[in-house]
């Protein structure tokens, strides 16, 4: 390909520049991220991870209160660091200060400065001194957001006006948040998407199209956790109640990813329009070791509704899209209930965390999806009930965790694991999973190759080698089968997956990442329509990338995605160089990147990570023959007003329209820009 050798010879120039030093212990979320997922999918609710993560930067747990399970939900401490970290609070008392940390047996300076930003050591005298409605009144950390963005370009559907999108091209969204970990939260989000209507219909729908709202009170006697409005569940591993937790596989951290934190009930703050429970959730402490966590949801969803044979009404397919612009869209709001109940039964001691989930789903419209060749095993109904086995047992620096479950009337999924950290240099996982093609879910999110918990047998093996505190080598290998048909897949099938890992840090701030992904997985090859072929695909991945800490100021960043797909003989291949800046200047901070792509194929688009405002996630697919550039800036004034300003441009040179259907854009380019305050209380 044409960039290619600029590509390598550019990413190759700046290896000589990685000895400039840094001295900024800002944190940048999205690329911790960045590192922990590696190259980045699209079946990964990323979204929701970074929104969580940046909940807890806002506000830090207590480290002399923070649990378990909190801690394994960062994804980057190790079973022998965390077991550290609590062996250090019971033999010495509480922490001082964070930087205790770095006094750990099994912290390297990297580890210990990355979890501070997580973590706090907060006052005993000022914990619980007030009311608990002056705490909320007086959080100092209360912040109210606001944020528009809009496409400059016109796209098809607002081309009849009135007749296509009802609604205006802007994006609108607000939030509001205060909390303190371990005490209470509230908080509300709403969002109107590009094409949206916006007006007032009542006091539960202000103009926004979704709004969620939530209140939480934890550790109030034997009330650990309360939460009115809007929740999501996690519990076990994930089989039945998963929320939208995990990094899936890849990245830096194939291993401390694996074992899922049994958190419980958490609020949904998310722009997400699905995956949230509506209701009611509350955790009671039974003994020091028994809990309970009863839960009751009523929700409207999205659905597609058609008349059956005898007049009755079947939802066909239950729409997650979240969009509403068109007459048929809005028609599919909200038009059937969901009624969710559970309840979780929990033993928990210093080493051993066991339970029951029991969760019973209702449709007031049955569910019977148009048949496929692949969906005949699909749910149908109007109820559907889960029950689930889990556990967790740590010994020493060992982790074993498991959870079997059962779809009433239908079939089992079980996910079985341990992680060991052998030595200080050297952390290894293994997980065997099996999900019946007749096993039903709906808010399940467990260890998988495929997007669902159904129809997947699989082996994964992990691995992270530390070879000193500033270089690792992480891996894993996973073989998967399915024992039924899949969308794209007209046939049982099987395939493998691995990756490896270099990092390298070569001073604080600056460092060297290469990585190597390939993967096996049948699909169709058409053969004369309506006839296919299933045959191996293969595709391969490789990433360089190079971080520069120039200065206190500036960063620089270059990296080079490069992949290959084969398939019936016929190989394609897809890259993308990027060039990014960040530069600091007191309450001034910009960022800035420069890429080119050219891919064959859709099979050889490029996820990449984007710098985005505080709060706003950016994952684009970068695809066909092009430039894409962004340029952000972001103030802050008066100590506690920041505002930001992000313009985005793509230029394509392989067409002359971008986009389908509604969303079709005349022309070559499409430019957003994207304008969000905050004000912090």
């Amino acid at each position: 390909m044409k960039i290619t050798a600029i590509a390598s010879f550019i990413i190759f120039l700046a290896l000589p520049l990685l000895g400039q030093n840094q001295a900024d212990d800002e944190i940048d979320i999205q690329q911790f991220i960045d590192e922990m997922a590696g190259t980045p999918d699209d079946d990964i609710p990323y979204e929701m991870l970074y929104d969580n993560l940046v909940q807890i930067l806002s506000e830090p747990y207590d480290l002399n209160r923070v649990t378990v399970e909190e801690l394994r939900l960062l994804g980057f401490l190790s079973t022998r660091q965390i077991n550290s970290l609590l062996e250090h609070r019971t033999k010495h008392g509480e922490f001082i200060s964070v930087y205790e940390l770095q006094t750990l047996p099994d912290f390297d300076e990297t580890t210990a400065s990355r979890l501070s930003h997580f973590v706090t050591v907060q006052a005993p005298a000022t914990r619980m001194n007030k009311s608990i409605l002056r705490r909320m009144i007086e959080n100092r950390n209360m912040y109210l957001l606001t944020r528009g963005s809009r496409t400059l370009e016109r796209k098809a559907g607002f081309d009849k006006e009135g007749e296509i999108f009802q609604g205006s091209p802007e994006t609108i969204y607000t939030r509001f948040r205060s909390s303190i970990p371990g005490d209470f939260s509230i908080g509300f989000t709403a969002e109107k998407d590009a094409g949206e209507p916006f007006k007032w219909q009542s006091v539960r729908q202000p103009g926004f199209d979704y709004t969620t709202f939530h209140l939480q009170l934890q550790n109030k006697g034997r009330i650990t956790n309360l939460i009115l409005g809007d929740y999501q569940v996690q519990a076990g591993q994930g089989l039945v109640l998963g929320g939208l937790f995990g990094l899936g596989k890849g990245g830096s951290e194939t291993v401390s990813t694996l074992r899922k934190s049994n958190l419980g009930g958490l609020p949904f703050t998310s722009s997400n329009e699905n995956g949230y429970l509506r209701g009611v959730l509350v955790t009671y402490r039974i003994s020091p070791s028994i809990l309970v966590t009863p839960f009751y949801s009523r929700a409207k969803r999205d659905a597609a509704i058609e008349s059956d044979t005898t007049g009755g009404m079947l939802a066909t397919s239950l729409q997650l899209s979240g969009l509403h612009r068109t007459p048929g869209e809005i028609g599919g709001r909200k038009v059937t209930t969901e009624t969710n109940t559970g309840i979780i039964a929990n033993y928990r001691s210093n080493t051993l965390d066991a339970g029951i989930v029991w969760n019973l789903i209702s449709f007031d419209i049955p569910v019977r999806r148009n048949p496929t060749r692949y969906n005949q095993f699909a749910f149908r109904g109007s109820q559907n009930q889960n029950v689930s086995l889990f556990v967790n047992y740590n010994l020493h620096n060992h982790a074993l965790f498991a959870e079997a479950a059962t779809t009433a009337g239908g079939g089992s999924a079980m996910i079985v694991g341990v992680l060991t950290s052998l030595n200080e240099k050297l952390d290894a996982g293994i997980v065997f999973r099996k999900y019946d093609r007749d096993y039903h879910t709906f808010y399940s999110n467990a260890l998988g190759e495929g997007s669902s918990v159904q129809n997947e047998t699989g082996l994964y093996w992990g691995w992270k080698y530390r070879f000193n505190k500033y270089a690792h080598l992480t891996g894993y290998v996973d073989m998967f089968r399915f024992p039924w048909l899949k969308h794209r897949t007209y046939a049982p099938s099987r395939g493998y997956e691995w990756l490896i890992k270099f990092s390298r840090e070569i001073t604080k701030g600056t460092s060297f990442q290469f990585q190597m992904r390939e993967e096996s997985k049948a699909r169709n090859v058409t053969v004369e329509a309506p006839l296919y072929a299933v045959h191996q695909g293969l595709k391969r991945n490789y990433l360089l990338s190079t971080t520069i800490k120039a200065n206190m100021a500036l960063t620089l960043k270059t990296r080079l995605q490069y992949s290959t797909y084969t398939i019936d003989g016929n190989t394609t291949e897809g890259i993308v160089l990027m060039q990014d800046m960040g530069l600091n200047v007191g309450k001034l901070k910009l960022a800035a990147r420069y890429a080119l792509f050219d891919t064959d194929d859709y099979d050889n688009r490029q996820y990449v990570y984007e710098r985005d405002t505080w709060l706003s996630f950016s994952l684009p697919a970068y695809n066909g023959v092009g430039i894409r550039s962004y340029f952000m800036a972001g103030y802050t004034f008066l100590d506690h007003i920041t505002c930001w300003v992000r313009f985005a441009r793509t230029r394509y040179t392989d067409r002359e329209n971008i986009g389908s259907g509604y969303d079709k854009i005349s022309g070559n380019q499409r430019n957003d820009i994207k304008f969000q305050l905050r004000y912090k209380f």
